[in-house]
């Protein structure tokens, strides 16, 4: 497969469970991770088996009731059904306690599974990391990550990826190491911003990379892909995805 053969990834958008059939191969087969807010929805999309669609497990960090819900035997059936744990993390705006016991028995019951975990940090970045220094996961990957430059270095060194989007500066795109990059829209969030008209749309942030990695618009999808084999082989997730999927990350 070459590079213009590659779908569009993106490796952090948010999707209704009850969508169609219809409307996925209207997304241009573009391979999805698509996060979930709280276990009842997680739960509602498992009977699902999209080719291009993974299902995230989601509690997310500002939905109290999401981080409520979370009990390690929901986690445990979780790690069987998902290959990622998403959305998860830690927010600023509720109160970081129950969040971060939440978050803390997702990770101790995530450990050496082979699993990706999205995580999201909006106000609570360095609090996130504290996290990820006491439970180290391999698969981790900080969605919309707007730590500082010493946190973005940080997290590097603890082997962390970052999925990035078009509503992020130039400098944060450009402080992450190139091999730790992956492409997200945040979908439906911040459309003026990120100008993903869809899940999958990252077009316009594969245009504002090519400039700034000065290298062509094909050369950043493969990069994309590159970085996500290396990640889901370390993981061993790469017999938990898509068939077609598959056989793109293991391709020569």
């Amino acid at each position: 497969m070459s590079p213009s053969d590659l779908p569009p990834l993106d490796c952090h958008a948010h999707i209704a469970p009850d969508v169609t059939s219809t409307q996925v191969k209207a997304l241009n087969g573009a391979i999805i991770f698509a996060m979930t807010r709280s276990p009842a929805e997680a739960n509602f999309a498992v009977p699902r088996s999209d080719p291009t669609i993974l299902w995230g497990y989601g509690a997310h960090p500002g939905v109290p009731k999401a981080v409520a819900a979370v009990t390690e035997q929901s986690i445990q059936h979780a790690v069987e059904q998902h290959v990622i744990m998403g959305e998860i993390g830690l927010d600023r705006k509720t109160a970081l306690a129950p969040q971060l016991a939440t978050l803390e028995l997702i990770f101790d019951t995530c450990a050496g599974q082979p699993l990706l975990l999205s995580l999201h940090s909006t106000g609570r970045t360095s609090e996130l990391l504290d996290a990820l220094t006491r439970r180290p996961q391999t698969g981790a990957i900080l969605h919309w990550f707007n730590g500082t430059r010493e946190e973005i270095e940080r997290a590097a060194g603890l082997g962390c990826y970052f999925s990035v989007n078009a509503a992020m500066t130039d400098d944060r795109l450009t402080w992450i190491p190139r091999d730790r990059l992956l492409p997200e829209t945040d979908f439906p969030s911040s459309r003026r911003a990120t100008r993903a008209k869809t899940p999958g749309d990252i077009s316009f942030l594969e245009e504002r990379m090519s400039a700034l990695l000065q290298q062509p618009i094909l050369s950043i999808r493969e990069l994309w892909y590159h970085n996500l084999a290396t990640l889901a082989n370390s993981t061993g997730t790469v017999s938990r995805m898509p068939l077609n999927l598959q056989r793109i990350l293991k391709r020569p």
